[in-house]
């Protein structure tokens, strides 16, 4: 009697971006004690779907996903508010749920394959986690960033083997050396593949697979508004779209930063670029194809003070070491909630971890040179600027569904 025995690595494969890694097991086990297997042959069966000693067997990036979702604290007592903790994924961020699905995807169409070098611009974390994905399937990666990306994120690309390249910031979205048209570029050498993060519809469709649905399925479905910055727009569009389908009164509202160009493009259908602005990973100079704006409700800007600010009320009153990016979520969510008359439950996003900018926002110096004070001179420091809310009335008609 022949029986499988490679349990876990056929459930990663199998469920990957539908269902939980143990729900995944509980499946595959029932399908084996369907085969009755023999009672000497049930032993090794099962040491492959535990691990020894009770561990879950498996490959490392399997832990994709299913991360935890926990109360942070809400200005409004009739408020909840959770945030979904990303950076308890692999490589320390969210983004690793693209490098699964569009790598899984790119391999099963053909697109890649043994010998091919995978290419993605990248403000950082979606290049770490494309290299430590190639690094495990064993294909060779070139990263494309700008020199606004913080150094723990270059090193982080280094340190799984990729190749990065950092071009210059501040430059037009239409700049020839600008880090997205350079891996475009680079991409259509013989034998690249372009992971196109910001154009890519798979972007959205894995989060639409996975994070939509743990969301929901973590609040009991009694999640109320969904609060998430946009850069490439594959995490709001993706939820959004998932959350609208099963809770259509769900509201969808985009976080963005004081100078990118999305919360422009909300309001009058169109717009000028960015201008400077320091949370890296969310706002943006253009327009990505990832985006739906039809699916966001309503716009908040926060400005980079508030932004870094609430970072250090995480890390030092909740003990959450959390990046920029999470900083302006939260601080949007909080904003949300002082608005909101009836109870309501708000789930918002912490994309990455603070580790990966202990040179930034958790450095003094650097902070005092960007003109960011924490202290009494924070709402007059010039990084700071007092949030913007922009209701669903000032939408433009062109992005109304």
């Amino acid at each position: 009697m022949s029986i499988r025995v490679d349990i876990a690595d056929e459930a990663d494969l199998k469920y990957s971006n539908e269902v939980s890694l143990p729900e995944a097991i509980n499946d595959l086990v029932d399908e084996i004690v369907a085969q009755k297997p023999e009672k000497d042959q049930l032993g090794n069966v099962m040491s492959a779907v535990t691990g020894r000693n009770g561990r879950v067997g498996g490959q490392f990036l399997s832990r994709v996903g299913n991360t935890p979702l926990v109360e942070v604290p809400s200005p409004n007592p009739l408020v909840k508010i959770y945030a979904k903790c990303e950076f308890m994924n692999p490589t320390g961020s969210i983004k690793d749920r693209i490098a699964e699905h569009i790598l899984n995807t790119a391999e099963k169409s053909g697109e890649v394959k043994p010998g091919t070098t995978v290419v993605a611009a990248s403000s950082g974390n979606t290049g770490s986690a494309i290299a430590m994905a190639c690094s495990s399937r064993g294909y060779k990666c070139k990263i494309f960033t700008n020199s606004k990306c913080s150094e723990e994120k270059i090193n982080a690309v280094k340190a799984y083997g990729g190749e990065i390249v950092v071009g210059p910031t501040g430059i037009p979205a239409d700049h020839p050396d600008h880090y997205q048209n350079l891996a475009i570029a680079a991409a259509a050498e013989p034998g690249c593949y372009d992971v196109d993060q910001y154009d890519n519809l798979r972007n959205p469709e894995a989060y639409y697979r996975s994070l939509g649905p743990e969301i929901f399925n973590q609040t009991n479905g009694e999640v109320t508004h969904f609060v998430a910055a946009g850069s490439t727009g594959g995490t709001i569009s993706g939820v959004g779209k998932y959350l609208k389908e099963v809770k259509p009164e769900c509201q969808v509202i985009l976080a963005d930063p004081h100078g990118s160009c999305f919360t422009d493009y909300y309001k009058d259908g169109d717009h000028n670029g960015a201008t400077s602005f320091l949370v890296e990973g969310v706002g943006k100079d253009s327009i990505p194809g990832a985006m739906d704006f039809g699916l966001v409700d309503w716009a908040i800007r926060i400005s980079d003070a508030q932004a870094i600010k609430v970072c250090h009320e995480m890390s030092q009153k909740e003990g959450m070491l959390v990046g920029g990016s999470s900083g302006l979520n939260i601080a949007a969510a909080q904003e949300i909630a002082l608005t909101l008359k009836e109870p309501a439950t708000i789930v918002t996003i912490c994309p990455d971890t603070g580790l990966k900018y202990l040179s930034k926002y958790y450095n003094a110096e650097w902070l005092e040179k960007q003109g960011v004070f924490l202290d009494e001179r924070y709402l007059t420091c010039k990084r700071y600027k007092s949030p913007e809310i922009l209701g669903a009335e000032l939408k433009h008609a062109s992005l109304r569904k």
